[in-house]
């Protein structure tokens, strides 16, 4: 399945209580590679709720496994269960059911997410170093993009930011504090001369990047 895709998370319910929307949640997904990345932040406080980025692969009819290799809420992403059963709903949502770690107690609880989803027309998405040792992962699709990372000395950052248009200005909409160059950036834009071919390592912002998704119009 060739593409990507912008996903809008519209509300989450720890079962047995009630659905509601605390966070800004957008998900950017390569659908060939499953790459992707997700960046959640607290509407109230403005501050990170999660962040991490992996990869998605079918687990069965309608099971859907997010391998995490980076997170902000652990150092073994890989350890971190998180599969969910989707279910289309009549109005072109789609309801994720699991169970996963409920933040406020600790516990694995059972869940549901509603999602919209939105086709993007380019996508680029890639990652610093390794698939092992990889501590930032950036992503554009669409009008969105997204990034987070890990610094050497531990603390974690991200950042959500969207434009009106093609040709228009990125703004951040979320953000944690921003420090240096590789943080602040935003990926180039398809058609100003660059040739990043999937699979590749290149050059930029003064880092070594691995290609995993690269399409545009």
């Amino acid at each position: 399945m060739s593409g990507a895709s912008i996903s809008f998370r519209k509300s989450i319910r720890w079962l047995p209580d009630d659905a509601s929307e605390p966070t800004q949640t957008v998900v950017l997904t390569g659908l060939e590679s499953g790459a992707f990345l997700d960046v959640r932040f607290d509407k109230a406080s403005g501050e990170l709720d999660w962040a991490f980025a992996g990869y998605r692969s079918a687990a069965g009819p309608n099971l859907t496994k997010f391998t995490h290799h980076i997170d902000s809420r652990t150092l073994a992403p890989l350890e971190v269960v998180d599969v969910g059963t989707d279910t289309p709903l009549p109005d072109g949502t789609t309801c994720e059911a699991g169970e996963m770690v409920h933040p406020a107690t600790g516990t694995m609880t059972p869940y549901e997410e509603v999602w919209r989803d939105e086709a993007g027309a380019a996508a680029l998405i890639v990652r610093n170093g390794s698939a092992e040792a990889a501590s930032v992962w950036r992503a554009r699709v669409g009008n969105w993009q997204l990034a987070l990372g890990r610094r050497a000395a531990g603390g974690f950052w991200a950042w959500q930011a969207t434009r009106s248009g093609p040709g228009e200005a990125w703004t951040r909409v979320h953000s944690t504090e921003l420090g240096t160059r590789q943080e602040l950036g935003y990926l180039p834009e398809d058609g100003c001369g660059f040739e990043w071919p999937v699979g590749s390592l290149v050059e930029w912002a003064g880092e070594r990047w691995e290609v995993l998704v690269h399409f545009g119009s």
